[in-house]
């Protein structure tokens, strides 16, 4: 088989920065295998080497598969660690929860609505619930723009949790002996969009009780 060497390209020669004397083709020639025992070797060689990536295939599914299972073991273990950590990172805002202001203390937590670790396709809904303490200014602007009514008499007040329905963890920081307070009217923002979520104000306090829902 002949191989040709054309010499450089006009985009060589451009980059080289001048003109460039095109040099004469030149031809090498291969020598064909002249032996029937060179055929040979080299199909036995192929073989083997195709058969060795096989292998070394088949072994690298295995692994992934162990690692996947692992990793679902250790997925559950720190599903429950995140659930049952009390976080006081300023992660809702008033985007989430209009209204809550500037505030000065949050305790919160997550939990999923589904399982995280299971293989099956689809988002994982989480929910999460906290408590705020709202500056006064805050509080008394949530207080005043809209109709809060107490929560037992709340229409709208049910759909999701409430503050009966606290996590234990949780529980610590809520007001003792709170009446809490629900506005139909505030629950109205999370008619549309992808995050549902409720607030309550403690009557009398400037502690306020969240509940969001992603899904």
């Amino acid at each position: 088989m002949n191989t040709i060497d054309r010499g450089p390209s006009s985009a060589d020669r451009g980059a080289l920065g001048g003109a460039v004397r095109p040099s004469r083709p030149t031809i090498s020639r291969i020598a064909p295998v002249k032996r029937r025992g060179g055929y040979l070797a080299f199909g036995v060689a192929a073989f083997l080497v195709i058969t060795a990536v096989v292998i070394v295939a088949v072994l690298r599914v295995g692994d992934r598969v162990q690692d996947e299972v692992a990793a679902g073991m250790d997925c559950s273990g720190k599903l429950a660690e995140a659930a049952a950590e009390v976080r006081t990172d300023r992660r809702w805002t008033a985007a989430d929860l209009p209204g809550i202001g500037d505030y000065l203390e949050i305790h919160w937590q997550l939990r999923a609505a589904g399982d995280p670790c299971s293989r099956a396709p689809g988002p994982t809904d989480w929910r999460y619930q906290g408590f705020l303490r709202l500056r006064p200014d805050d509080a008394r602007a949530l207080r005043t723009g809209y109709a809060w009514v107490p929560l037992s008499a709340s229409p709208g007040a049910g759909d999701g949790d409430t503050p009966s329905d606290v996590w234990p963890a949780l529980s610590a920081h809520a007001p003792a002996a709170a009446r809490w307070l629900h506005s139909s009217q505030y629950a109205a923002f999370f008619e549309q969009g992808p995050r549902w979520g409720d607030l309550y104000l403690a009557d009398g306090d400037d502690v306020a009780f969240f509940v969001l829902y992603d899904h």
